[in-house]
């Protein structure tokens, strides 16, 4: 019977401490001050893609297919087409310098809307134009990307440099039916990425560009032709270059287009094969 009163005392010791300690951590209820977590804001970013020396990329050529990253992650972020035209009719003759904006009207563009929780860094890239595949290049810059509170709108401007070539004929894999020797025409088309026709009545002057085909047989050896403007293109069409050569022999030749306008550095090619045959 003597031990039961310490028992007592114990119990009565415990409850007391419990009283006074209060609920414990795990019963302890949430504390009703904590907020949600900040939804990131959408910082407004437009794209637009320059064909150097030229206006801007848009739908007449397909447009430029547009891709931002995030620069340290490799995240996709947003994708898709620049849409719209291909900026003032007089953009080549507008005299900017590097402290003005070139002029964005009527220009093609794409906007993505990016989650950000401040100053984040994305990877922009630029691919066309879309209607010239063979053309085809990329582009690409890093830049801050800023939250709406500081900029209500983030814009790049992107610069496609090179020419739209395609070899017009010979057509890619021709076959003709004559034998060696054979003369072949040569036609190429060739514009600014932008789509933007030579001519000699337009703002890109035909004297501004070296173009030529050089022809390779099966050993290596290879000829250079010249190929000229066509002032006598059907319909008058624009861009039109245009050669002759004659195939010595029967064999495989690959035909390369070379064009390069000296005053912006732009170069574009495009390549076909001729097979011709023994006579018969």
């Amino acid at each position: 019977m003597s031990g039961h009163p310490i028992r007592l005392v114990a119990a009565i010791m415990l409850a007391m401490g419990a009283l006074a300690g209060g609920a414990s951590a795990a019963q302890l209820p949430a504390d009703s001050s904590a907020q949600p977590a900040a939804q990131p804001a959408l910082a407004r970013l437009a794209v637009l893609v320059l064909a150097n020396g030229g206006k801007f990329v848009g739908d007449d050529i397909g447009g430029a297919l547009v891709t931002i990253r995030d620069a340290r992650t490799k995240e996709v972020l947003a994708s898709g087409r620049t849409q719209g035209g291909a900026g003032l009719p007089d953009l080549p003759t507008i005299d900017v310098n590097q402290l003005h904006v070139i002029p964005e009207t009527d220009a093609a563009r794409f906007v993505a809307h990016i989650p950000v929780d401040g100053p984040r860094l994305v990877e922009v890239t630029a691919f066309g134009p879309l209607a010239a595949l063979g053309s085809a290049v990329d582009v690409s810059t890093t830049v801050w990307l800023l939250p709406p509170s500081i900029s209500p709108s983030n814009r790049v401007v992107l610069t496609l440099r090179g020419l739209v070539v395609q070899l017009i004929s010979p057509p890619t894999h021709f076959l003709p039916a004559s034998p060696a020797p054979l003369t072949i025409p040569i036609r190429a088309n060739v514009t600014m990425m932008c789509g933007c026709p030579i001519g000699p009545a337009l703002p890109w002057k035909p004297e501004e560009y070296v173009v030529q085909a050089t022809i390779r047989d099966a050993t290596g050896r290879q000829i250079t032709v010249p190929l000229t403007f066509d002032t006598q293109a059907l319909d008058g069409a624009p861009s039109q270059f245009v050669g002759s050569w004659t195939a010595p022999a029967a064999g495989v030749y690959e035909v390369t287009v070379i064009a390069h306008q000296l005053t912006h550095d732009n170069t574009g090619v495009d390549r076909g094969t001729v097979i011709v045959s023994d006579a018969r």
